[in-house]
Formats: C-alpha cells, sequence, structure tokens
C-alpha cells in the first residue's frame, strides 16, 4: 500500500507537457501558445513586482537583432495581465521587438520551477528546460 501511494503521489506530481502546451495571453487579450522553432527557446520572465525587469526588457530590445540569430526570443509576464503589461511598457517607454505574453494565473510555475524572478530560461526544440538563469546574463547567453 505504500508503495502504490508513493506511485500515486509521483504521478499526480506530473503535469505533463512542455512550455509550448502552456495557453498564455497576448497583449491584445488573445490566448496564443509559443510557437516552436527550429532554435533554442529565451524565454525572459518577470513580473511588475520583481526588481530589475525593466532594465532587462530594455537590454533584450538593444540585443535582440544579435539574440535572435541563435534564439526564439519571448518574454512571459507572469501574474500580470495584458493590462498590466501595456501601462508599463507606456510608462517606462519601452516598445518590444520580442513578443511579451501575460499569465495571469502563473500556468508557466507549474511547468517550470522559478529559482529566480526576473529568469532567463532556455528551453531546446522539443521544450526541454536546459538553464535556468537569474535576469539576464548576457555573458551567459550571447
Amino acid at each position: 500500500m505504500r508503495y502504490f501511494l508513493l506511485f500515486f503521489l509521483i504521478i499526480l506530481s506530473c503535469s505533463g507537457g512542455t512550455v509550448y502546451d502552456i495557453k498564455f495571453l497576448n497583449i491584445s487579450g488573445n490566448f496564443v501558445k509559443i510557437k516552436r522553432s527550429e532554435k533554442k527557446l529565451l524565454l525572459y520572465v518577470w513580473s511588475g513586482t520583481c526588481t530589475g525587469h525593466t532594465e532587462d526588457l530594455k537590454t533584450l530590445n538593444k540585443v535582440y537583432d544579435e539574440l535572435k540569430k541563435k534564439y526564439n526570443i519571448v518574454s512571459v509576464a507572469v501574474f500580470m495581465t495584458p493590462g498590466d503589461i501595456k501601462e508599463l511598457l507606456k510608462k517606462e517607454k519601452i516598445n518590444p521587438k520580442y513578443p511579451i505574453l501575460a499569465d495571469p494565473k502563473g500556468k508557466l510555475t507549474e511547468k517550470v520551477k522559478l529559482i529566480f524572478l526576473p529568469a532567463t530560461l532556455i528551453f531546446d526544440k522539443e521544450g526541454r528546460l536546459i538553464k535556468n538563469l537569474p535576469r539576464l546574463p548576457l555573458n551567459r547567453i550571447l
């Protein structure tokens, strides 16, 4: 019985799927999924309450053209709505070259353990997490 209970708990803890299966909201409020690509996925994850995200979003914009050669770049704002994102972008005068998606219910946190926030997550083509890094460490991703 003990082994059955342990097996049952392990099954429950496995959420299945990948980051590509999560439905996010785009800035217009429409449900979207991150598209698979032949490149690795660079996912910059942040929230309005974390320190450093504004600077990182601006930096990501500056290095976007260089990074896009190697990565499919997407930003996800966890526990924020599209309205929250629009307000922040307007206030900080950021016009991102990359998509910023809202994750108001934190669905990403069900698939990926966020060690840092903000964080840069690198996924392989199949959606497996291969790097979980603090903020936007250009020296480790360029």
